[in-house]
């Protein structure tokens, strides 16, 4: 495979998450780990972003349930409250950013 091939996918740290080229891009330039994309795509709520994507916040509710399931290390990841994620239909991460 070319290594200069935009499509190709770029692997995040947790096995299984894949992320775009994109998505790789963007969550190095707004400092987003790999963790929080995992526990975003885990916890939270899930919604149709259009164009066969979808969408992955916390909501008050499943924050709740992300912090009963981790316990205390779910301080560490404290600033996941305020992420989201897009996912493709095939699973790819499309991209990542944070709520303002």
């Amino acid at each position: 495979m070319n290594p200069f091939d935009r499509r190709r996918p770029t692997s995040c740290a947790a096995p299984g998450t894949k992320l775009s080229r994109h998505a790789a891009l963007r969550s190095q330039q707004r400092s987003m780990s790999p963790d929080i994309i995992d526990a975003v795509i885990d916890f939270g709520q899930e919604r149709h972003a259009g164009g066969g994507c979808f969408s992955y916040a916390f909501t008050d509710r499943t924050w709740r349930r992300f912090v009963e399931q981790i316990g205390s290390d779910a301080r560490r990841l404290e600033r996941a409250r305020s992420a989201y994620v897009i996912v493709a239909e095939n699973g790819l991460v499309v991209t990542t950013a944070w709520i303002h």
